[in-house]
């Protein structure tokens, strides 16, 4: 299809040398495939594996039995060929003088829907609806030669999406006809960001996520069953003299380990910490006792207000403000010590007090919060996990290629050449002489993956030379550790040095170690590892073969 009028009929098909009406892709196992291709094309060598037995080994996906192409991680590299001719009588071979150039898109192809990959300002914005028609891909040719933007229809004639070049080949077949074929290597990589948040999730997912995330939480701040619907007094007294009840350890432990919510760096954490600086420590001891009596609620807030000790924000940013080490932090972590000998949190019959933001000592102070405390920070939890999620989502490089049950793709062809009046016009190949549809691998597919000699290093190696190869540089508080690990010992807290050297001494160190030693550790903790965890998935056979091998002849 033309997209300018055409004064010199041309087409797109199939090469010569191909069965079928597809435009033809090879497959190569090693890096010098564009000469082999040329080489290939010149002995007219067409019924090697690359032209066309490659199809049936590689029809491995668990979706279909269409083809999947590997990627250059697998050192396969994959080749799209197809021939331009004058449409008449004979279909003659395109002079490639009158070729100025040739190219092809990919398109993800979804059951009548079409995908293109487009691109804006040299920047990827994934795939995008393709357009109906067969438009120009390249949105630069919109300007003249003078610079002057051509003048455009009522719809635009340029679409934007990513073009791959074909190099032109001049091929002749066993009768010795010449042939135009149209060449080109087909990249199988790539990867964008997304720009629009708003479509980055599906909505059911993102509800399931959400809700996944709730039951994590005890009640009032999560939906973990069972809970109490009905408040009362218990509910509302979430600390009881430094004590936390387990549904505000639970709290306490994913805004700290998660949100580090403390750090005043954190510019994402501002509703939280304006909600905690709502929140407050009293002094329960000096409760009248017609306070003691009166329950904590919304209307009767104010008359705790005498009693208050420090926001639950200002104990946070406290203990994250201390530079040696972060009470908090710490007592969360023997406190999920003694969850883990008692078998559950729910086994455990009370929690440690809370430290104080400073010093060796516990707070002696008691939480209360209101229903609405609770409403307000369980909506605040949800949200900072979505704005979370979106802001990671912003940062992960997305595949171009996928391997869902959806994702096919395919190429089109495409060629510019002047036509009798020595102006470019465009051809597209017709539906017919796209190429087939095919899949793409995972990068750790293990049917498309290929075997990699690594040569391990004998005993004898060991004790060669000097230790030279990966060296590292070490500042000299992380040497002291190290240099304080001893056999029998190992890591344990023994080894810590009282005093850790700071970076002030000016002092660091340039640790190498053997490339050979470094080998042989590694394929000996590998080998552990998988000894230990074949007991759980009973997976030796799948994951090591070892074979007694021959020595391989350098050759002559």
């Amino acid at each position: 299809m033309n997209i300018n009028q055409s004064l010199h009929a041309i087409s797109i098909k199939e090469p010569f040398y191909h069965n079928g009406s597809d435009a033809a892709l090879h497959r190569y196992l090693d890096a010098e495939f564009i000469n082999r291709f040329q080489q290939d094309m010149q002995q007219q060598q067409f019924t090697l594996p690359q032209f066309s037995s490659w199809m049936q080994e590689d029809q491995y996906s668990t979706h279909d039995n269409k083809p999947v192409l590997r990627l250059p991680l697998h050192r396969a590299f994959h080749l799209v060929c197809c021939e331009v001719v004058c449409d008449q009588l004979g279909k003659p071979a395109l002079d490639p003088q009158r070729i100025t150039s040739a190219g092809f898109v990919i398109r993800r192809i979804n059951g009548q829907q079409e995908y293109a990959w487009q691109l804006e300002d040299g920047e990827a914005l994934g795939w995008q609806p393709a357009p109906s028609e067969l438009r120009d891909p390249d949105i630069h040719r919109r300007l003249c030669a003078n610079g002057v933007l051509q003048k455009r229809a009522l719809q635009p004639t340029y679409s934007g999406e990513e073009v791959f070049p074909l190099h032109t080949l001049n091929a002749r077949d066993e009768k010795g006809k010449r042939h135009t074929l149209l060449f080109g290597y087909v990249p199988l990589g790539g990867f964008y960001y997304h720009r629009d948040t708003g479509k980055a999730f599906d909505e059911s997912s993102q509800k399931a996520v959400l809700d996944a995330d709730a039951q994590s939480l005890s009640w009032p701040f999560g939906y973990r069953k069972p809970f109490k619907k009905v408040w009362n007094d218990d509910i509302a007294r979430t600390v009881s003299a430094g004590k936390p009840g387990q549904a505000f350890f639970e709290l306490l432990r994913m805004l700290v380990n998660r949100y580090h919510l403390g750090d005043e760096t954190i510019e994402s954490n501002s509703a939280l910490a304006k909600k905690m600086d709502q929140l407050w420590f009293y002094d329960e001891n000096a409760f009248s006792a017609q306070l003691k009596k009166t329950g904590y609620r919304e209307s009767s807030r104010k008359l705790f207000s005498a009693y208050r000790k420090s926001s639950l924000w200002s104990y946070l940013r406290g203990c994250f403000s201390q530079t040696s080490e972060n009470p908090l932090v710490r007592w969360i972590i023997e406190q999920e010590a003694a969850i883990d000998k008692v078998d559950g949190i729910e086994n455990l019959s009370s929690f440690g007090r809370l430290p104080a933001s400073s010093g060796n000592k516990y707070i002696n102070w008691t939480l209360f919060i209101s229903e609405a405390d609770a409403e307000d920070i369980r909506e605040l939890l949800g949200q900072r996990l979505r704005d979370q999620a979106l802001a990671k989502v912003q940062e992960i490089p997305l595949p171009k290629f996928t391997q869902d049950s959806d994702d096919v793709y395919q190429i089109i062809p495409f060629v510019r050449s002047l036509n009798d009046q020595d102006k470019e016009q465009i051809q597209w190949a017709e539906n017919a002489n796209r190429s087939i549809l095919f899949r793409v691998a995972a990068p750790f597919d293990p049917e498309a993956s290929r075997p990699s000699l690594i040569q391990m290093p004998s005993l004898s190696d060991l004790k060669r030379g000097m230790a030279q190869g990966a060296s590292f540089i070490t500042p000299s508080d992380t040497f002291n550790l190290i240099n304080n690990l001893k056999l029998k010992k190992g890591a344990s807290e023994d080894v810590i040095p009282d005093s850790e050297p700071g970076p002030s001494l000016g002092v660091q160190w340039i640790c190498s170690f053997s490339i050979p030693v470094i080998t042989l550790v590694a394929m000996i903790l590998l080998m552990i590892m998988i000894s230990l965890l074949n007991i759980i998935f009973f997976w030796l056979p799948w994951v090591k073969i070892c074979l007694p091998f021959p020595k391989i002849n350098k050759g002559s």
